[in-house]
């Protein structure tokens, strides 16, 4: 049973899957390569055909029609790993002009998270579109590029940080990211029921945003826990192009009370 819960983690890992495909690619390229450089003598030894040295054309031709193909498969494998590493977001300066008007309409303050505006976008919600509503607001408030919220399950005697909802995340069909509890920044804020806070995200960790004015990397990475009754029942990170003031980020913190409740 153990063995069938590895395998199904595997799968759900988009990152290992890729990797062992890729690996798969190349193992099976050496194994085309070998074949084709021992096929003419496989036909005369084993097929019982006549030695000739107009078959070399033949098989050099059979050679190029297996690299083309080989390498119509790489280019498949290589475009779909760039891609996934990119988050498109589609914002025209009307919707980007309607958004800073409900700011400030509502109080938003780069300065301040607005409980009780956040309270009311998760009351206002249907019962399974609270924690999305939550996490929209809360970006919103912060100006985040990005952002995920993961929910604490159980999976045997594991403990699991499960995507229970996206801000702007773009996913493939059936990818959906979990961590084990310790398991990598998610995972360790989990463990540690402690906030952590880059002020400098290394190239390609951060999903590239774009918009119709032109596209860039968030630099910012802020992950804290929500904790209910002193026990995190899940973590959210978000990604920003500006900085977040330590005033800012610990009313980020205690936000996610509010979104314990309903986690």
């Amino acid at each position: 049973m153990q063995i069938i819960e590895q395998i199904q983690l595997f799968f759900k890992d988009p990152a290992k899957v890729a990797k062992a495909a890729t690996v798969g690619f190349f193992v099976f390229v050496a194994i085309s390569l070998w074949f084709l450089f021992n096929l003419e003598n496989d036909l005369v030894m084993d097929g019982g055909m006549i030695a000739s040295h107009r078959s070399g054309g033949v098989i050099v031709k059979l050679g190029l029609v297996v690299s083309v193909a080989f390498g119509f498969c790489y280019a498949i494998i290589f475009f779909m790993q760039r891609t996934k590493k990119e988050t498109i977001v589609y914002l025209d300066k009307k919707m980007a002009s309607d958004d800073a008007q409900h700011g400030s309409m509502e109080g938003y303050s780069t300065d301040n998270i607005n409980a009780n505006v956040l309270r009311q976008k998760i009351n206002s919600a249907a019962a399974n579109e609270k924690l999305q509503a939550g996490l929209n607001e809360l970006c919103n408030q912060l100006r985040a590029g990005q952002g995920a919220l993961y929910t604490t399950n159980k999976k045997g005697e594991e403990k699991m940080l499960d995507l229970a909802c996206g801000y702007a995340l773009v996913l493939q069909e059936g990818e959906q990211p979990s961590f084990f509890w310790g398991e990598g920044l998610i995972g360790q804020v989990a463990a540690s029921g402690k906030t952590e806070y880059l002020d400098e995200l290394p190239e390609g960790y951060a999903a590239r945003i774009e918009s119709g004015l032109g596209s860039a990397l968030p630099k910012f990475l802020y992950v804290f826990p929500i904790k209910k009754e002193n026990e995190t029942v899940g973590v959210i990170e978000v990604a920003t192009f500006t900085g977040l003031s330590e005033s800012l980020r610990k009313q980020a913190a205690e936000a996610g009370h509010i979104l314990s409740e309903i986690s």
